[in-house]
């Protein structure tokens, strides 16, 4: 009689697991197929018009390079916009850095509005940010440059702040207990942890802010973005090329110069103190140069950020809410564009992860070696730019933000994929090769259970961040919610920006926590 209990009971569980899995599956179709009808995806219509992006290229070549002594103005400009909006950024999230952790701060009063105000700062798309900038700062460089802090204070104050919370807490005990005040504990027991890694997050938003500033222009921002816009509406298409060319060498030079840089600091190589002296008066002169030349004075960005301040929160708080239904249904097919786009990208940088590794998958050398730099290729066209070619192709709609994300995104996934299965541990590999196991069974069984938790929640982290890109998008005619912001902007009606602000925020706030959360379950399982 127990026997049959037992039986039953696991026959139940069993037919449980089985009823979940099947519910789970139907839910999660009927999901693609509402998004993929939400974003018009139709492979026929890729299939039929597809054809017209290569035309598209083939009306571009050959780049018109005697473009080049025009375009090297704006070049400079977006490299300075850059080295400024990072500069700023960085010095601006310092503060929260320090006031936003709880091994400093200690009182919730102060901790949690401080990282309540540095998530609010995340949840604001670049794009966004400049086209706010330059409502509050008028066209050029300056908004650029404003725009970029903000959007590099964000991203550095929450990275360092994660950073913060790992930090060993003994010197901090110690300083305290020979009775050092507040910012004595700052300076000698939290600064010094804090200064490597910060350095590190404050080199990677320079190559996010270099990608970023190249594509501001197109809202009136400044840099080469600018000369884009210019060139797509002459229809003069040799030139967009060489911008677009010229924009994918700069991107891929910088991330080359920040990757070496980054590396040797990882390593703590020493460097004589002359070289050491010699670096920091390059990166003064850098930003100096930069000042002078985009003729951007501290007292006209302190006035800046007032007005955008005082604009943010005239429009967020008398927002137009007869707009509210029109918004939240414009942020839906955002969500549809970056969910289908970056599942799209996920299928296609599946296999790619593993081609671009050689670790116990049995991939030629010369075969991983080229399919590793397809990633680093696609990471430094920016999603905008991609837009902007397939919605010449397509026209405008959430079809070409949909290929836009998936492209770029495949950068990322698949360098990360393929890191991921370089990592992966040789033993269960072996054990099967060792008891006879075809190919196929030891990726089943050995390679796949190892990779698949981190390949999903790099999916779901992409997915974050893509919610962000496809926010903007529709500010070049790529669908969703910033095709509404387009409008409202072309009419100077800041309460609709408002009502999407009001919108964009709490949504990007909720897939974020969301995100955190699965990834956590994943990785830990």
């Amino acid at each position: 009689m127990a026997q049959w209990t037992e039986r039953a009971r696991l026959s139940g569980e069993v037919w449980l697991r089985r009823f979940g899995f099947s519910l789970g599956l139907l839910l999660l179709l009927a999901l693609y197929g509402w998004a993929l009808r939400g974003v018009e995806f139709d492979l026929s219509s890729i299939f039929k018009y597809g054809g017209k992006f290569f035309e598209l290229l083939g009306r571009m070549y050959p780049p018109d390079f005697s473009a080049l002594p025009q375009l090297v103005r704006p070049l400079l400009q977006t490299i300075q916009m850059a080295t400024l909006g990072t500069f700023l950024g960085a010095l601006m999230a310092l503060p929260l850095v320090v006031f936003g952790s709880q091994l400093v701060v200690r009182s919730a009063l102060i901790y949690w509005p401080v990282r309540a105000f540095m998530n609010i700062l995340r949840t604001i798309p670049d794009l966004l940010y400049a086209v706010l900038f330059v409502a509050a700062m008028g066209f050029g460089p300056a908004a650029g440059v404003g725009a970029l802090s903000f959007f590099a204070c964000a991203i550095i104050a929450k990275l360092t702040s994660e950073s913060a919370d790992n930090i060993n807490p003994k010197p901090i005990e110690a300083v305290e207990a020979v009775g050092a005040n507040k910012l004595q504990v700052i300076r000698y027991a939290v600064l010094p942890q804090l200064i490597p890694s910060f350095i590190d997050h404050v080199i990677y938003v320079f190559e996010l802010n270099v990608r970023v500033s190249a594509v501001m222009g197109y809202v009136g921002a400044g840099g080469m973005g600018m000369q884009l816009t210019t060139a797509m509406e002459w229809r003069n298409y040799p030139q967009v090329l060489t911008i677009a060319l010229l924009i994918f060498a700069l991107v891929i030079i910088i991330d080359m110069i920040a990757n070496r840089i980054r590396d040797a600091f990882v390593q703590g190589i020493k460097l004589h103190p002359v070289v050491r002296w010699l670096e920091w008066g390059i990166l003064a002169g850098l930003i100096v140069w930069s000042f002078i030349s985009l003729e951007v004075d501290l007292t006209r960005l302190r006035r800046g950020f007032g007005y955008f301040s005082n604009l943010v929160w005239a429009i967020t708080t008398e927002p137009a809410t007869e707009y509210l239904g029109l918004a939240i249904q414009r942020m839906v097919q955002s969500l549809q564009i970056a969910l289908v786009g970056t599942t799209l990208s996920f299928l296609l940088s599946f296999p790619l992860g593993f081609l671009a590794s050689r670790r116990y998958v049995g991939i030629p050398v010369a075969l991983a070696v080229s399919m590793k730099q397809i990633p680093n290729i696609i990471r430094a066209f920016p999603e905008l730019i991609l837009a902007i070619f397939f919605i010449a192709t397509f026209g405008p709609g959430p079809l070409p933000g949909v290929l836009a994300i998936a492209i770029h995104s495949i950068g990322m996934l698949g360098k990360f994929n393929a890191e991921i299965v370089e990592k992966i541990r040789k033993e269960p590999v072996e054990a099967l090769q060792s008891s006879g196991a075809s190919r196929l069974q030891v990726f089943r069984y050995a390679v796949l259970p190892q990779v698949l938790p981190e390949f999903l929640a790099l999916f779901i982290y992409r997915f974050e961040i893509n919610v962000r890109a496809a926010s903007v998008l529709g500010i070049v005619g790529a669908g969703g919610i910033g095709s509404l912001i387009n409008e409202a902007q072309s009419y100077r009606a800041w309460d609709i920006v408002g009502i999407c602000l009001v919108v964009i925020i709490p949504t990007v706030m909720a897939i974020d926590f969301l995100s955190a959360r699965i990834r956590k379950k994943l990785i830990e399982g």
